[in-house]
């Protein structure tokens, strides 16, 4: 039997796949660095992990935050450093975005926990 997580992320692989194809098969973003950084670090990566940090109580929301966050930034240092300054710009920016939202996130799941204990 496969788990419901496991099947959540086999299903993001198939949307990552489904990207793909669709974008090879029109072009459309074929060339930009950035639509790529979407469909993978975006469909296959934080989608799946925002989903399940939703809805599963499994495994805290908090850690699936985390790992979004953290892998978008290893996707986008390893795969990314050969694109156009301005894709390279915008890719970090959306990085900083996410890390940016890890901290708010952790700021106030902390604050809400301090507030609870006393």
């Amino acid at each position: 039997m496969v788990s419901r997580e496991n099947r959540v992320l086999i299903g993001s692989l198939l949307l990552v796949w489904l990207a793909v194809t669709v974008i090879g098969l029109t072009g459309i973003g074929a060339e930009s660095s950035v639509v790529t950084f979407l469909v993978l670090a975006g469909l296959g990566i934080v989608v799946p992990q925002l989903y399940l940090a939703a809805t599963d109580d499994d495994v805290p929301g908090r850690q699936r935050v985390r790992i979004a966050a953290v892998l978008s930034l290893v996707i986008a240092m390893l795969g990314f450093s050969g694109a156009d300054p301005g894709e390279r710009l915008l890719i970090a920016g959306l990085v900083a975005a996410l890390l940016i939202a890890l901290v708010a996130y952790e700021f106030t799941a902390g604050f809400r926990r301090s507030a609870a204990e006393s």
